[in-house]
């Protein structure tokens, strides 16, 4: 079977997100046997060096027009190179490109699936213009592709109350390879294990950073934040708070074993992601044994169950940081143990990775 991956930055992962689900999911895909291809950004149309037997092929973006065009430009590509290759599914990370769909037919829309991620709309990174473009985008979605995923429970009964639309639900996944350590990450950032906070994110608002180093900063407890910084509110964030003694900027990190490490180390780990569905920077944290403390919301309420710590406001925040972080070893190991636990039952790439291929199998009529 052909497989195609559209709607991301590509792979290698270097951005995190979908990024990081397409460098799993089509890696696992292709060492069960599949022929998978990932489509992603690039100088001019051409197929690209192969990453670990998947195959990549670049789509050109014109460069000169302004930054959300291309975005427009690269997925009306997108779309026009999927239809003109062979491909028996193409799996479509978010849903952005389905604004173009009805131009497209009813045969091409029946082996496209969907997932649907969040509710992209509701970032508050963007203007009025781009979330009525994402809100129309979602509802196009709907509308015209014949299967869409769902990443959450909670997801699929928002498809369901808002449009009466069925859909597949398959998570995300968790890392669960044996990941090495890497503690020169620790010496490069002068950190001690346990005796730091870690944020991995992407720096944008609805993710709620600012009131994470207020926080940690009103503990006089050190916080490590993970994620790039160049775009205008990361530049904004890292300026507004650089000179706070208990803030270390630790900037994009793609090693998983650096990761690992940050993860393993770490006393209390924050989440406090307010948009989306299952969160694959949550589930990391979770099968490393984190403390977590995670914004109380349905999505994070979902994944986490029993296994973190939620506030809902910032003296709220405040307190549970100072549990978490007070936590003695017996409890700690219980939670770590139930985070581990959860992981493996309902959260790794193998059982994810299956179920995709069952979904697949089923719109190309084959046995699974």
């Amino acid at each position: 079977m052909k497989i195609a991956i559209v709607g991301t930055k590509g792979i290698p992962n270097a951005y995190g997100g979908f990024e990081a689900f397409a460098e799993n999911i089509s890696v696992r895909l292709a060492a069960k046997g599949f022929a998978v291809t990932v489509f992603q950004p690039h100088q001019t149309t051409a197929h690209l060096e192969p990453f670990e037997s998947v195959a990549r092929f670049g789509v050109k973006v014109f460069g000169l027009l302004p930054q959300n065009l291309q975005r427009v430009q690269y997925n009306l590509s997108t779309l026009h190179n999927l239809k003109h290759q062979n491909f028996d599914v193409a799996l479509c990370c978010g849903h952005s490109p389905s604004i173009f769909l009805p131009f497209f037919s009813r045969r091409f829309r029946h082996h496209l699936v969907v997932n649907m991620d969040g509710l992209e709309w509701k970032r508050e990174k963007w203007g009025f213009f781009a979330r009525s473009m994402l809100k129309l985008s979602e509802m196009l979605a709907v509308k015209f592709c014949n299967t869409l995923v769902a990443d959450s429970q909670a997801i699929q009964l928002y498809l369901i109350n808002q449009y009466n639309k069925k859909s597949v639900y398959i998570p995300y996944g968790a890392n669960d390879d044996e990941v090495g350590l890497d503690d020169v990450v620790l010496e490069k950032h002068s950190l001690q294990p346990m005796e730091y906070g870690l944020l991995i994110a992407r720096i944008e608002p609805e993710n709620r950073i600012e009131q994470a180093l207020k926080a940690f900063n009103a503990l006089n407890k050190k916080l490590v934040v993970v994620g790039g910084l160049e775009t205008p509110y990361g530049k904004a964030i890292m300026k507004r708070f650089s000179g706070f003694k208990n803030v270390v900027f630790a900037g994009g990190v793609y090693n998983q074993s650096s990761l690992n490490t940050l993860r393993k180390y770490c006393r209390v780990y924050y989440h406090g992601h307010t948009v989306g569905g299952t969160n694959p920077s949550l589930l990391d944290a979770m099968a490393a044994g984190c403390m977590v403390v995670a914004s109380d919301n349905v999505y994070n309420r979902e994944t986490l169950n029993h296994c973190g710590f939620f506030f809902n406001s910032p003296e709220d925040l405040l307190e549970r940081i100072n549990e978490a972080w007070n936590a003695d070893g017996i409890a700690r190991y219980a939670m770590a143990e139930r985070c581990i636990e959860r992981v493996k039952e309902h959260y790794t790439w193998s059982v994810v990775v299956d179920r995709y291929v069952n979904l697949f199998n089923s719109l190309t009529n084959e046995k699974a």
